[in-house]
């Protein structure tokens, strides 16, 4: 996926709402006839440090681009991921919250980076791991060999000193200036 799209999704869509967006999920979708219509499941964490999935659709045009979103959910609410079938390439998942939602990752490896960056958030934020079935534990794990070296995003931005913008893994802060900050894993 272009890191320019996400920087466009944590510039135009998350940083107005003061929110860090942690990783993108591509999701297949038909083409529209008016131009090129996409869907992502967004993770992101709130200054308040609550962890949110949003549902972002986004319609590209010859010249612009508009986003909007259609859904959000908090991490907190989600009790189970269903990723439908373990031995096979697979990338449709459901999630289970009052109701369950069925999405089609663009692939498998993505799905899995997905479900890696959910329960890390789950883990860190809400000290709980999400039940997960039809999972292939090696693709599942932090130590596996199948990550893919996408799975967290991370881009400066300005936060107030008392929010400073949550990760997955523990930040380094390299530079700060004017309320500018720009993180690395460490």
């Amino acid at each position: 996926m272009a890191a320019s799209l996400k920087i466009s999704l944590q510039d135009f869509v998350f940083r107005p709402k003061r929110e860090k967006l942690l990783h993108v999920l591509e999701l297949s979708m038909p083409s529209t006839m008016q131009g090129e219509e996409h869907s992502y499941l967004c993770v992101t964490v709130t200054g308040e440090k609550d962890v949110k999935i949003t549902y972002v659709i986004t319609l590209e045009e010859k010249t612009s681009s508009q986003y909007k979103i259609d859904c959000m959910w908090l991490l907190k609410d989600l009790t189970l991921i269903d990723g439908k079938e373990a031995m096979q390439d697979y990338p449709k998942i459901d999630m289970h919250y009052e109701h369950v939602y069925s999405w089609e990752a663009f692939s498998t490896a993505v799905k899995y980076a997905f479900t890696r960056c959910i329960r890390k958030m789950s883990k860190i934020h809400y000290r709980r791991d999400i039940a997960f079935v039809n999972f292939d534990d090696d693709h599942m794990s932090d130590t596996g060999l199948f990550q893919v070296s996408e799975d967290t995003m991370y881009t400066g931005f300005e936060l107030p000193d008392s929010e400073l913008a949550y990760t997955n893994t523990n930040p380094k802060l390299l530079h700060h200036s004017q309320g500018s900050y720009t993180w690395c894993r460490v």
